[in-house]
This record gives C-alpha cells, sequence and structure tokens, in this order.
C-alpha cells in the first residue's frame, strides 16, 4: 500500500472510530454527519469521500461487528473437544477486547443495536444474522455428551455463556482499567 493509499486508509478508521464512539454514546438517531467532522476537523463533504450517508457508516460498523462473532465461531471447526474450544474462543475474545478499546465498543453497538427499533432496514437486516448460539449447540451437545459440559437445554447454557462474555466485553467498554476475568472463570458456566 504506498502512502496516499495508507492515509485514505487511515481516515476511514478515523471516521468509524469517531461514528462508533457517537453511536453507541448518542445512538444512531441522534448522532449527526456534521458532529462526526467538527470531531474530526473534516469538512462534511470529506465525510462523503468515505461513506455516502450515516446509514453506510452505521451499517459498515454493524458488518465490523459481526465479522468478530464470526471469526470467533470459526474456532468450532479447528478444536475437537468442546470444552478447549470454550476456552480457546473466551480467551480469544478476552484478548481482542483488551487489545483494542474498538473491540469491546464494538461488542456495545452490536447489543444496542439488537435493542434499538429505529434503525435503518438494512443495519436491520445485517444484525438478523447474529446468531451465536445455534451454531454452538451440537458443540455443547457434544460436550455434553464427553462429561465435558454439564446437563441442561444447550440454548440455555449458551445464553448464560455469551450474556456473561457480552457483559464483560461491555463493562470493558467504560471501565478499560479494570482486569479481565479469567476465561476460564466463565467456561465454568458450561463446565460439569
Amino acid at each position: 500500500m504506498n502512502k496516499r493509499e495508507q492515509q485514505r486508509e487511515d481516515r476511514r478508521r478515523e471516521i468509524l472510530s469517531c461514528g462508533l464512539d457517537m453511536i453507541i454514546s448518542r445512538g444512531y438517531e441522534a448522532t449527526k454527519i456534521r458532529d462526526i467532522a467538527e470531531k474530526l476537523q473534516i469538512s462534511t463533504g470529506l465525510f462523503f469521500n468515505y461513506f455516502e450517508s450515516k446509514e453506510k457508516l452505521y451499517e459498515e460498523l454493524v458488518k465490523i461487528g459481526l465479522r468478530g462473532p464470526e471469526s470467533a465461531l470459526e474456532f468450532s471447526t479447528k478444536v475437537t473437544q468442546p470444552i478447549e474450544f470454550f476456552e480457546q474462543m473466551t480467551a480469544y475474545i478476552f484478548q481482542a477486547v483488551q487489545a483494542n478499546s474498538y473491540t469491546s465498543k464494538l461488542f456495545l453497538l452490536m447489543a444496542q443495536t439488537m435493542r434499538m427499533e429505529k434503525i435503518p432496514d438494512s443495519v436491520k437486516a445485517l444484525v438478523s444474522r447474529l446468531d451465536t448460539i445455534t451454531p454452538l449447540v451440537p458443540m455443547v451437545e457434544k460436550g455434553q455428551q464427553l462429561g465435558q459440559i454439564k446437563e441442561g437445554d444447550p440454548r440455555v447454557l449458551l445464553a448464560g455463556y455469551w450474556g456473561a462474555v457480552q457483559g464483560i466485553a461491555e463493562c470493558y467498554s467504560y471501565c478499560s482499567d479494570w482486569q479481565l476475568p479469567k476465561s476460564s472463570w466463565i467456561v465454568d458456566i458450561l463446565r460439569k
């Protein structure tokens, strides 16, 4: 990548980061392109060189937010022991959250987006793809058969697990000086 391309990519990341901060603190409707441009000391015209609308910026943030769970779920194809899978995936998520505040803010954005009523239809369509439970039901069932994971409805167990992971990531977005819990503590929600 040449210097000009790098500068363009850096500016795009700045706009995404500023937009993320504003949307999670103000909400989608209250976030204005003008406010993002003012915060970054750029013109609104320059904003439009990167994103054709606030909706497109939001869509891109949600797409980035969806990549996180998708990449975490990829562990399920690489690890054969269910409890080991959950330990590695939880450690991976916590490392990402701790390494970059952007990651924890994306957790917050995705949670807010799932609950908001007034969001663009294009964003609703994107978040409707988010399902971190169904793909992992077979892994929990296998863990139950192997005696690694406690008995019970796999969906309920996974809801408890993901609720803990989500809550910790959200807390870390505004309390980054906290120490994250050990991933094994969260996996104990599932462990037999």
